[in-house]
């Protein structure tokens, strides 16, 4: 231990922590069973990352609760928090992280608890728009290896729905199995760069976490292979199809109709950022447009202050054929209201259930609630 000067104190917020995390133990225990497998490893004191998959904000709930030492979370900086818990986070606090965009700060934050021997939880996939299925994000093998922490894997199940299973007094079953710590990450290799070789550990640690989930979360999350997407776009006069103008075909249309089939980001959109997008649902003759236009451009107007909203959940090339869609179709969309025209757009997904090899077709998205 140093006199170093940081930017953070580990351990700090102690007593609204350790407040917090009893007040959290007795609630799961009381509203659900809890079944903990290799409590044992899980640590008094670091330096150690926690890491574990993702799919609500009850893995991070169990983390603080059931791990004996101070538990400081790497979180989400680019969105606001659930406005469901939103005062729990708050409470307890985390390091922000501005997920898509380049944040030093947040990850600089990280690598000072470390320093400090403190335990860092981390959820290596990034969020939870789709669960063991998203691309692996390089930041939990990038503060291993520059603080030279092991990694202790987690794999929650029962977690998708438990939250509101527990509030209707259904006492969900959650499972919590601790793996072995992993070393601190390495690099070694001289013919591959860094950033592949943190990548290539990122998707280690991903795997030694999905190995520890129970066998019907995994299944749950892998349903889907050999996804394709496409938007069947048609424009009437009446009762008579419309040819779209050669210059205002949307060239970019499957990556929104991915977007439409994912409920995640968009609940994201309406409840976390009170966006207007809702009249982005059931576009079907419509001749009304500017509320869709309206719409649309809220979510590219929200694109200038977070340009990796899409990117960062996509992927580079999907993410940002989000946006060029959106644009697109701004631009048809204003050529159809100024003609008087109507409007019908139909999100297609394709897929082959992993389970039973069928083939699926679905139409029309997928949307949230809130919508």
């Amino acid at each position: 231990m140093t006199d170093k000067t940081y930017s953070i104190r580990y351990p700090r917020r102690a007593f609204i922590r350790r407040s917090l995390t009893s007040i959290g133990k007795l609630l799961l225990t009381l509203f659900a069973e809890i079944q903990i497998n290799g409590k044992d490893k899980l640590p008094k004191k670091g330096p150690v990352i926690l890491a574990g998959n993702h799919a609500s904000a009850l893995e991070a709930a169990l983390m603080a609760v059931f791990t004996p030492g101070i538990v400081e979370f790497l979180g989400n900086g680019d969105i606001p928090f659930d406005p469901n818990y939103a005062f729990i986070t708050r409470a307890y606090d985390l390091i922000p992280i501005n997920r898509g965009n380049l944040d030093r700060k947040g990850l600089q934050m990280g690598l000072e608890v470390l320093e400090q021997d403190g335990i860092l939880g981390i959820f290596p996939e990034g969020g939870i728009w789709d669960p063991a299925q998203m691309q692996t994000q390089i930041g939990t093998a990038w503060l291993s290896y520059r603080s030279q922490s092991p990694i202790i894997p987690i794999g929650f199940g029962g977690m998708q729905g438990g939250l509101s299973k527990a509030l209707h007094l259904q006492r969900p079953k959650f499972t919590m199995n601790v793996g072995e710590p992993l070393p601190p990450v390495v690099v070694t290799q001289k013919d591959t760069t860094i950033k592949q070789q943190l990548q290539n550990a990122s998707e280690k640690i991903i795997s030694e976490i999905n190995a520890l989930l129970p066998i019907e979360d995994l299944e749950d999350c892998h349903k889907r292979m050999d996804e394709s997407y496409q938007l069947d776009i048609k424009v009437f006069s009446a009762n008579t199809l419309i040819t779209m103008p050669e210059d205002l075909k949307v060239m970019h249309g499957a990556a929104y109709a991915q977007f439409m089939f994912n409920p995640t980001m968009m609940d994201v959109l309406v409840r976390n950022l009170n966006l207007p997008i809702r009249p982005i649902k059931n576009v079907i003759r419509r001749f009304e447009l500017e509320p869709l236009l309206n719409a649309w451009g809220a979510i590219l107007d929200y694109l200038k202050i977070n340009p990796g909203f899409f990117t960062y959940r996509f992927g580079m090339e999907n993410g940002l054929a989000v946006k060029e869609a959106l644009l697109e179709l701004v631009e048809l969309g204003k050529w159809v209201q100024t003609s008087g025209y109507a409007l019908t757009l139909n999100p297609i997904r394709q897929f082959r259930n992993a389970h039973s090899g069928a083939h699926v077709i679905e139409r029309g998205g997928c949307f949230p609630n809130s919508m």
